[in-house]
């Protein structure tokens, strides 16, 4: 599962039309178009369905980075030059031949000191695309239980897996490990919401929330971890937990313009935030620079919350 052959395969098949479309659906799987998607849920559909739907792409984008960077395996490109790809920055060093010979092989430590020892940082094993695309569409699934969803998402899962290796960024192994790890999320998340009642109770407690607090958790591993991600997922929490305490959840107005304009806000909000954040250096303190990353993104939900209920565009369910 970590050599080639199958990379080969896919790209026998290669014409323009062809990369185009599966380049257009590993794009598919981008930050931008994932958190256009479970932010316009969140404030434009569902509130407390869409902070479930935040919390699974977050914790999934949080564990497939930490485990990149633990693993660090190459991507099909670092080990076989022959294969054609739009990303290939490494150097033309052919390692095809230190691949594994057998098909449940790993790599050997020859392959893997010529790997960690370059000057790239695309790790492989697991695909993000592929966990991500599990973790949204089986998650929207879960909350909203339409067939329509599920026959989509699986489609889409199938499709971003056959792109990946088309475009040699993932063996298969990475696809498959991307595969099982979005299940495992969804799966874990999926049955915290059921025990703790969280989109049944009206009048929430400390247990009811257990799913917004959980992050905290990770806040003493910072140094392996995406404090971004985990900062932005933080500020989120909280900002969903002071609005759940208030008035349970948000009730979006019946105009799908000021619906679509909510949205839009404070999803401009958030990345301009996170644009703002990564451009300047506030400390060498990774639990200073996950404090303002929370704050911040804390600030922009309840202010954008606020002065779109101030205006009716949204208002509080009691």
């Amino acid at each position: 599962m970590f050599n080639t052959e199958i990379n080969h395969f896919l790209q026998q098949f290669d014409n323009i039309a062809f990369q185009y479309f599966m380049e257009f659906i590993s794009a598919l799987g981008t930050v931008p178009f994932i958190l256009t998607v479970v932010f316009g849920i969140t404030f434009a559909l569902n509130f407390k369905r869409g902070v479930v739907l935040v919390n699974i792409i977050a914790w999934t984008a949080i564990l497939t980075i930490a485990i990149k960077h633990q693993v660090d395996f190459p991507r099909p490109m670092d080990v076989d030059s022959s294969l054609r790809t739009q990303d290939q920055t490494n150097s033309n060093i052919n390692l095809k031949a230190l691949q594994p010979s057998s098909f449940f092989s790993i790599f050997s430590e020859e392959l893997l000191n010529e790997t960690r020892n370059d000057e790239l940082k695309t790790y492989g094993f697991p695909s993000g695309h592929t966990s991500i695309q599990v973790g949204l569409w089986l998650g929207m699934f879960l909350l909203f239980r339409k067939r329509w969803i599920f026959s989509l998402g699986v489609t889409v899962v199938l499709l971003t897996m056959l792109s990946r290796l088309y475009l040699a960024h993932h063996f298969l192994a990475d696809v498959l490990g991307g595969l099982t790890l979005g299940l495992l999320i969804v799966g874990l998340i999926a049955l915290l919401i059921n025990k703790t009642n969280y989109l049944k109770h009206l009048s929430p407690h400390f247990k009811n929330l257990s799913l917004l607090w959980l992050p905290a958790f990770a806040i003493p591993f910072v140094s392996f971890v995406p404090i971004d991600i985990l900062g932005s997922l933080i500020g989120l929490n909280l900002a969903a937990t002071f609005i759940i305490l208030q008035g349970n959840t948000l009730i979006f107005h019946a105009t799908l313009w000021k619906r679509i304009t909510t949205a839009v806000l404070i999803i401009l909000l958030v990345y301009l935030s996170y644009y703002l954040n990564n451009l300047m250096n506030y400390s060498n303190n990774l639990f200073v620079k996950l404090f303002v990353i929370s704050f911040s993104n804390f600030a922009i939900i309840r202010g954008s919350v606020y002065f779109a209920n101030r205006f009716r565009f949204l208002k509080y369910k009691i």
